[in-house]
């Protein structure tokens, strides 16, 4: 199905385990150690993730959503560089059943989340842009990766809502930065199309992506503002001098193998059909048992209003009509979420709330192939 250029509904996609991973230590860097039932029942993701869905919805009011996830089986990548994403430490054992409980919870809300053997939720979701983005969709991706900003583009209505890690130390609230390509060149120095051939100069720790030995940030940043691209800087080769010059000519195979591993897969095979992806709302029913079994007591007095943020009818009372999503959603203060956190996380603190999603890092082991919060910035 296409969609006439006048009404562009928006189609928001979420990097799955990218937000899982925030949310975790968000709460994990608590002083309790992370969120938990009464029962032991770990919560942190699941709170973290429907917090920051939630506050992203409101904001966009997307009429359409799909979640990708990672399989915990290797990729192409792995395939081809045995070395990838070597090095990672171990995914804490709290996280797995809690991501669990996460998956299980999406399926309540008529969420479809997709994965794809063989590939990383990178690729599924560049897929899914680039299929949405024909049918005339315009479309946002939620994520802590800044290897997603590669999918940003004007024309085909491609943008990135990245969640800071700064903002989120600042603030104590899950709430993104959209970025287009201006956003993209002013944050990082180059544009959406350069950050694979940045990558393949400079490398990319977090991923174990090797890059040109000795070629560091600023010197891939000169490179690429002179030449462009990464075949543009190897057409100029011989205008080039010094050190520079023969590092690049030696390590050439290296940055078109670290290229390749940078670029983010844009035809996964995948069998979608995009309007099943439609926010159509959700089995009220179904939904509260879970969340009772996961204590959030706040979201329980708020399913009328979440239920139409997903698309569902509207049923509110005169009571439901007296308050809104704010408390659980962007317009909250610090007050009100420290206020209806205490309820939800069995006691803890205000000071455990404003760090709310906080110091987020990369817990994903290399048998568990999670995506790294990347920072585009690191360079090997």
């Amino acid at each position: 199905m296409s969609v006439s250029e006048n009404q562009a509904p928006t189609f928001i996609l979420v990097d799955g385990h990218s937000m899982a991973f925030r949310s975790y230590y968000g709460f994990a860097k608590s002083r309790d150690g992370g969120l938990r039932t009464t029962t032991g029942i770990p919560t942190s993701v699941c709170f973290g993730f429907l917090k920051s869905l939630l506050e992203v919805m409101a904001t966009h009011e997307p009429e359409y959503m799909a979640i990708a996830f990672d399989l915990a089986t290797p990729t192409f990548r792995h395939e081809a560089d045995e070395t990838y994403k070597a090095g990672r430490v171990e995914t804490p054992e709290d996280f797995i059943p809690d991501l669990k409980n996460l998956q299980e919870l999406l399926t309540y809300f008529n969420l479809p989340a997709f994965t794809a053997p063989g590939y990383e939720a990178d690729d599924v979701l560049g897929t899914l842009a680039n299929k949405a983005s024909a049918a005339g969709y315009r479309v946002k991706i939620l994520t802590g990766d800044r290897d997603l900003f590669q999918l940003v583009e004007t024309e085909k209505q491609i943008s990135v809502l990245y969640l800071s890690t700064d903002e989120l130390r600042r603030s104590g609230k899950g709430k993104s930065q959209e970025y287009g390509p201006e956003e993209v060149k002013a944050k990082l120095g180059i544009l959406p199309a350069q950050v694979i051939d940045y990558k393949a100069l400079c490398g990319d720790k977090s991923d174990n992506i090797p890059g040109v030995k000795g070629i560091g940030d600023k010197t891939a940043l000169q490179l690429l503002e002179a030449y462009n691209t990464l075949d543009g800087i190897y057409a100029a080769i011989d205008q080039l001098k010094g050190a520079t010059k023969k590092k690049l000519e030696e390590g050439k195979e290296v940055a078109y193998h670290s290229q390749r591993m940078a670029t983010i897969i844009q035809e996964v095979p995948l069998e979608v059909n995009l309007e099943d992806c439609q926010l159509i709302g959700f089995d009220e029913a179904a939904l509260i048992p879970m969340l009772e079994k996961l204590e959030f007591k706040t979201f329980l007095t708020k399913v009328k209003q979440i239920q139409k943020r997903f698309g569902g009818a509207e049923e509110s009372s005169a009571a439901d009509s007296v308050t809104d999503l704010t408390d659980v959603t962007d317009g909250s203060s610090a007050a009100d979420s420290v206020t209806d956190l205490t309820d939800v996380t069995d006691g803890s603190s205000a000071a455990d709330f404003v760090a709310d999603l906080t110091d987020v890092t990369d817990g994903g082991s290399a048998a568990d192939f999670v995506p790294h919060l990347t920072d585009v910035t690191d360079c090997g």
